[in-house]
């Protein structure tokens, strides 16, 4: 499909569709991990696969860092008309892409340990956290090429090979979950065995897309490659904050539910934290959506192309947001009870814990939209700052403060008043950014 003429509902769609698809299905491997785990190894397991969850954090940090920022350059230089500097894009993007996988690759093998008390482990913990965790870590460049391939494949103009990827991966780790966790009886290390499967053969799939007769991507020599780093790690840099500050955020509130409600609140929690990260998963999907579409077209110069785009991916969130914390406020036992073996206690605290938490997704993808879309039309300040005001500054300092306050419940209120206030930041760049930014292509 061509990005700058054809209409814009069939082009969104065709765009939108592939990419929930694959969010769907990416979202599937932490969510059936915690099915197998919670019912298979209990709920001290369900605690420690939250204790875990920040090193899916790390590994999208890296992958979409590098993967965005490119995606950005690449179309706005399509738009242009200036393939060979798309091209020239890509290759310095996957040159820092080796190189940050490396790094961390090694800092994780040789300080796992410190690394995951840091997340909040404890020694009861801690046995179950590395049984999960080290499988994947010692396969992390997989995670991280993956991540990374899938932004700069659908920017190539093929989202349905990204999907095609995602759903091959993600249905072998569904039965995979099954056989390793439960005829196997291998456990957490079951669970992560799958995960790692399923992804290496995403990874296979995508890389097979570079002997296509469609692809139109080459590896070239960059020119001023430091002004394309630069360029590419300040335009994916909002994209990555979201993954440093869940990184961040998911250790604060690990620590700080210990402290104020136990581990059986930290179930609930591992709970409502695979809940929001497929939420999450799908609110980046609609962005990711819409980034080519917007970039290529701003290159181009397409206003009017521009905020029928913005406009179908707001209209997106809104109601995928709504869907999100309705499941929620209604069925708050039942969603705890479907992925763990609830104990009592659990079963005591949970509704109130999940109808208060998800509320925060209702403005939480009008957020998300607003990150991409700044990201897009080049507004990459305002989309840096958007990211650290709602992933780490208001919500960690929430975190913190508020159970002083409300005790537990504060944890939980910290989330929703952070989505809240920040949402009303979100609409006045989109606001400020279609005023000033979008009539300047006029000029």
């Amino acid at each position: 499909m061509d990005l700058l003429k054809t209409d814009m509902k069939k082009l969104y769609r065709s765009y939108l569709v592939p990419s929930l698809s694959a969010a769907v299905v990416t979202s599937v491997y932490s969510f059936v991990d915690m099915i197998a785990i919670g019912r298979g190894v209990g709920a001290d397991g369900a605690a420690a696969l939250s204790i875990a969850t920040p090193v899916f954090g790390v590994i999208s940090l890296f992958g979409l860092l590098c993967g965005v920022g490119n995606s950005v350059y690449m179309g706005k230089a399509r738009g242009e008309g200036q393939m060979e500097k798309a091209n020239a894009y890509f290759s310095a993007s996957l040159l820092l892409t080796v190189l940050f996988t490396s790094l961390i690759w090694i800092v994780f093998i040789v300080f796992s340990g410190q690394i995951y008390t840091l997340f909040g482990a404890n020694e009861v913990l801690m046995p179950l956290v590395k049984a999960y965790t080290d499988p994947i870590v010692w396969t992390m460049p997989f995670f991280i090429f993956s991540a990374y391939l899938s932004c700069v494949v659908r920017s190539d103009g093929a989202p349905d090979r990204v999907m095609a990827a995602v759903v091959i991966g993600g249905v072998f780790n569904v039965f995979a979950d099954w056989f390793f966790v439960f005829p196997m009886e291998w456990g957490m290390a079951g669970a992560a065995l799958a995960t790692v499967l399923g992804t290496v053969i995403q990874f296979i799939v995508l890389c097979r897309y570079f002997f296509s007769k469609k692809c139109s991507l080459k590896l070239v020599k960059p020119f001023r490659l430091s002004i394309a780093l630069q360029n590419v790690l300040i335009a994916g840099f909002s994209a990555g904050v979201i993954d440093i500050a869940f990184i961040i955020l998911t250790v604060i509130q690990n620590k700080q539910i210990l402290r104020y409600g136990g581990e059986a609140a930290l179930t609930v929690f591992g709970v409502i934290i695979t809940c929001s990260g497929m939420f999450q998963h799908l609110f980046s999907g609609v962005g990711q959506a819409v980034q080519p579409i917007v970039a290529m077209n701003f290159g181009a110069g397409q206003i009017q192309r521009i905020r029928e785009a913005d406009k179908l991916s707001v209209l997106t969130a809104l109601f995928m947001g709504g869907v999100f914390a309705l499941a929620g406020v209604l069925f708050p036992l039942q969603l705890t009870s479907f992925f763990v073996d609830a104990t009592p206690e659990v079963i005591e605290i949970a509704p109130e814990i999940v109808r208060v938490y998800f509320l925060s997704f209702l403005p939480m993808g009008i957020n998300f939209q607003a990150t991409y879309y700044l990201q897009s039309v080049m507004r990459t300040k305002w989309s840096n700052i958007l990211s650290l005001l709602r992933g780490l500054i208001v919500s960690g300092a929430l975190v913190y403060l508020l159970p002083v306050l409300w005790g537990l419940d504060g944890i939980w209120w910290a989330m929703v008043i952070t989505e809240l206030a920040v949402v009303v930041f979100a609409v006045m760049c989109l606001r400020k950014a279609d005023k000033d930014g979008l009539q300047g292509l006029k000029n």
